[in-house]
């Protein structure tokens, strides 16, 4: 949808009679947005003013979904890793091998990141940034990020498939080797984003001595 469909909400009715699948989207529209203009001119030169030009809604219109900028931002940087661990989740009893699940897992959070590069760059570049308790609340997300991948190397340790004795400590350097991804491509990059989804995935899996 265009961002011109998205309306303000009547100051007496607030968000109590909107349904829950509306307000899901027009907050992804102000984060969309948000992260465009975090990335393009950096989260202290950006205002809510030209997220509200952005968007063709009034300032008040984002106050009805977010309190400041700051909550933005934090809404901002927590996006990859909390869709990161959708990703897992998915993945968690899906069929096949530890080997798969693992492989399966990376892919998605790849094609996460690639997605959601412009999320993933302002949060890199504004930590310093965010509120004291926002950093908090994504670290934890990270090491819970961390810890779901150790355990699905476990498994492939368990069965077998992964010889290597510190293969779950790996996690850690996995994470990372993903993290940098924005840094190896952008949109009208000549490689194709599935080719660096499938290089990025041939990396991680070789930390832990699978070829």
């Amino acid at each position: 949808m265009a961002a011109s469909s998205l309306k303000a909400v009547p100051k007496h009715s607030g968000r109590r009679n909107i349904k829950p699948e509306v307000i899901a989207y027009k907050k992804a529209r102000i984060l969309e947005e948000a992260s465009a203009i975090f990335f393009e001119k950096g989260y202290e030169a950006a205002t809510l003013d030209m997220l509200a030009d952005r968007l063709h809604v009034t300032k008040p219109f984002l106050y009805t979904y977010y309190k400041n900028k700051g909550e933005i931002l934090a809404a901002v940087c927590a996006m990859g890793v909390t869709e990161s661990l959708g990703a897992l989740d998915q993945v968690a009893d899906a069929p096949g091998t530890p080997v798969d699940r693992l492989r399966a897992a990376l892919e998605q959070v790849a094609r996460i990141i690639i997605e959601r590069s412009d999320y993933i760059v302002v949060y890199q570049r504004e930590m310093m940034n965010l509120e004291r308790s926002d950093a908090q609340q994504i670290m934890r997300l990270r090491h819970e990020f961390d810890i779901r991948v150790a355990r699905l190397v476990e498994e492939c340790q368990s069965a077998g498939q992964v010889t290597l004795s510190d293969a779950a400590t790996m996690s850690v350097w996995m994470g990372g080797l993903l993290s940098w991804i924005p840094n190896c491509y952008r949109a009208g990059s000549r490689r194709s984003p599935e080719s660096i989804v499938q290089q990025a995935v041939q990396a991680c899996l070789r930390l832990i001595g699978i070829n």
